[in-house]
């Protein structure tokens, strides 16, 4: 079975249609776009699978303790053989050979009422914890590739900035290279032209590694394989409006306490450490009960004799009441301390998760204030900086500007350029980790 064949129906498909565009041609490149990364992501993420297992175990281990209610029940066949020297109940010693044969069903049942009553209780509560554990890495997962795939798109959005800027560098340098030839241009000009072309095409190729490099971890997240190219579908990168970031961090953190997943964990995780402590008191009060119930048949004689000679029914039936005093039972102490710091440890644990997430959003929140006020700033250095190198060329066009006049426009726009793209994809990044810290 194929891999994609093993992933959900609706995103095998969009990973057949995403693998397509590379098998026909036998290229190593393949678009992808950010509905496609969202969904694609957690679907066969190992992180993710390993929570699922967790939670398989947890549940397992879940029934395990709900099934030690029920009674056990044991088959047997058995022949006996005895030979010379027995002893009578009544207290002689004599010789006597022997044998028989004994066939039935046992029933037994070893109950700790309260002990198996309250680790199935804790057991509930891990189920509950790795489920939330799961949730947690599947979101974790989820921002991972949002926010690749918006590295990715930056990467990608810088490379094509560099590359019209090196292509309109190339045209200036052969410009000054003809002028200098025929001796109407400066020899310093063309020197500087060639040198600004050849560091624009030093930085396009950087920026492609760059590229590169973050397809490779985009298909790291979403367990694609790294030796495809991933390049974004729609190369524009424009600023998301996923929620509004208002004044106040308050009611985000409100969300994030009532809705973070790693916060059900902890509070899962508590919550089983204080019925373990509850259980530590209370369940070695509770007796234990054992029953057993042996029916079948019993035959059998003195050596010689078939062994089903005189074959008829036996039965054994017992039932008792027992404590456990000392270790693990009543009079015990150690076992309640033990327990009681584990529930204050579980709890600290909580604390500091709350008092970590409401970091983490008000930290969030003043990201993206922060880069909402630098995006506006970003798109009007970009202007004035595409308006000089407008006008600079058309100073150059008419023969006015000088050829380092022009260069300088062109340099401080590419930077331009640079700067508003990654402020642009540090905004969506730091949009959907907003999101995330709040729950939502």
């Amino acid at each position: 079975m194929s891999p994609v064949s093993r992933l959900p129906a609706r995103l095998a498909g969009g990973l057949a249609l995403l693998l397509a565009h590379v098998a026909p041609a036998q290229t190593a490149t393949a678009p992808i776009d950010l509905p496609t990364a969202l969904r694609l992501a957690g679907a066969a993420n190992l992180e993710v699978k390993l929570a699922q297992e967790k939670v398989s175990e947890a549940r397992a281990a879940s029934d395990l303790a709900r099934n030690r209610f029920l009674p056990w029940i044991t088959p047997s066949l058995a022949i006996r053989r005895h030979e010379e020297n027995v002893q009578a109940v009544n207290g002689p010693v004599f010789a006597a050979d022997k044998q028989s044969l004994a066939a039935g069903l046992a029933v037994q049942a070893q109950l700790e009422p309260g002990e198996i009553y309250f680790q199935h209780l804790v057991s509930r509560q891990q189920v509950r914890a790795a489920e939330a554990a799961a949730a947690s890495r599947q979101r974790e997962t989820v921002l991972r590739a949002a926010a690749g795939y918006f590295e990715l798109l930056r990467a990608r959005a810088a490379v094509a900035a560099a590359e019209e800027s090196a292509a309109i560098l190339e045209r200036h340098a052969r410009q000054a290279a003809v002028l200098g030839e025929t001796g109407l241009g400066f020899r310093g000009d063309v020197a500087r032209l060639a040198a600004a072309r050849d560091r624009a095409a030093l930085s396009v190729a950087r920026l492609q590694g760059e590229q590169r490099i973050a397809a490779a971890r985009l298909a790291e997240t979403l367990r694609l394989d790294p030796a495809v190219d991933l390049t974004p579908a729609d190369t524009s990168l424009e600023p998301l409006r996923l929620l509004d970031a208002g004044d106040s961090p308050a009611p985000f953190i409100a969300t994030a306490l009532a809705r973070r997943p790693e916060l059900d964990e902890a509070a899962a995780r508590r919550e089983a450490a204080r019925l373990s402590r509850r259980g530590a008191e209370v369940a070695p009060l509770v007796p234990t009960i054992g029953a057993q119930a042996a029916l079948g048949g019993l035959g059998g004689g003195p050596a010689g004799s078939r062994v089903t000679r005189d074959w008829g029914f036996s039965g054994d039936f017992a039932l008792g009441l027992s404590w456990r005093v000392g270790p693990g039972g009543l009079f015990d102490p150690h076992r309640e301390r033990e327990a009681a710091a584990r529930e204050r440890q579980a709890g600290l644990a909580q604390e500091i998760l709350q008092d970590a997430v409401r970091r983490q959003v008000v930290e969030q929140h003043v990201r993206v204030r922060s880069l909402s006020r630098q995006l506006d700033l970003a798109r009007a250095a970009l202007a004035s900086a595409d308006t000089t190198a407008r006008l600079s060329r058309q100073r150059r066009e008419t023969g006015v500007s000088a050829a380092l006049e022009d260069l300088q426009a062109e340099e401080e726009l590419v930077r331009a350029r640079r700067d508003y793209v990654g402020v642009i994809a540090e905004y969506n990044q730091a949009q959907y980790a907003l999101r995330f810290v709040a729950g939502e």
